[in-house]
């Protein structure tokens, strides 16, 4: 199961037993978050609909002698409570909708969200890099150019890593996504003005965006050439 599968599941039947379920609500940063909004969201819908009848209705419907100004607050309360539930429904909807249902759409977000981040004014360290590709069992067997960013960070399926690269033609992001496969070898897509490719490794897969095409073309055998999995 992977984090869009989670998604799928919680809109389907969020109190399912299924253990696989479970471990990625647990384990998975993102499927906590959509597990903890859909649960806050069930709990204000359940809050929304637990409104009191009048102590009194039961002897009004069978004697009819509710006054009118009752019958009209009667029909207010009811009123409110249909029109808090169209409104929750709504926002559920447009909830789940606003959520990347393709690995393409996640990269996008992480890129266009993650566009500022601290760049090094000198190159990282290759023992700092390997340091950090280590942590998901994967090693680094030589340079992998000018690398001025890199850190840990959210993927479709867990954690992975971003990394920002620069060369002469400008800067390159990637990001490495151990645990997300793909259902082709390459995807290729755009983000705003820049180029992107999805290219599926030996284990999960790389996104990398640069500005132009020749620069993905430049990056992408140097990542697969130098990466190789524990």
């Amino acid at each position: 199961m992977n984090y869009f599968e989670f998604k799928q599941q919680l809109l389907k039947d969020s109190y399912t037993k299924d253990e696989e379920f479970h471990r990625l609500r647990k384990e998975d940063l993102r499927c906590a978050k959509a597990y903890e909004e859909a649960m806050e969201f069930e709990k204000t819908l359940k809050n929304a609909l637990q409104i009191k009848a009048p102590d009194n209705l039961k002897d009004s419907i069978i004697l009819r002698q509710t006054t009118n100004q009752k019958e009209t607050l009667s029909f207010k309360n009811y009123a409110m409570a249909a029109s808090l539930l169209f409104s929750f429904i709504f926002a559920s909807f447009f909830w789940y909708n606003s959520q990347p249902n393709t690995v393409e759409e996640y990269i996008s977000r992480a890129f266009i969200d993650e566009s500022n981040v601290p760049l090094s004014a000198k190159p990282i360290e290759l023992a700092k890099i390997k340091s950090v590709f280590a942590d998901f069992k994967t090693g680094v067997n030589g340079d992998l150019g000018k690398v001025v960013f890199i850190h840990n960070c959210h993927t479709p399926n867990g954690t992975g890593v971003h990394m920002v690269v620069s060369t002469d033609q400008g800067l390159v992001t990637v990001y490495y996504m151990p645990r997300t496969n793909l259902d082709q070898k390459r995807v290729e897509f755009d983000i705003d003005r820049s180029k992107a490719s999805l290219v599926a490794m030996e284990k999960g897969s790389i996104a990398i965006i640069a500005d132009t095409e020749q620069q993905l073309a430049s990056i992408e055998p140097v990542l697969q050439n130098n990466l190789y999995f524990l």
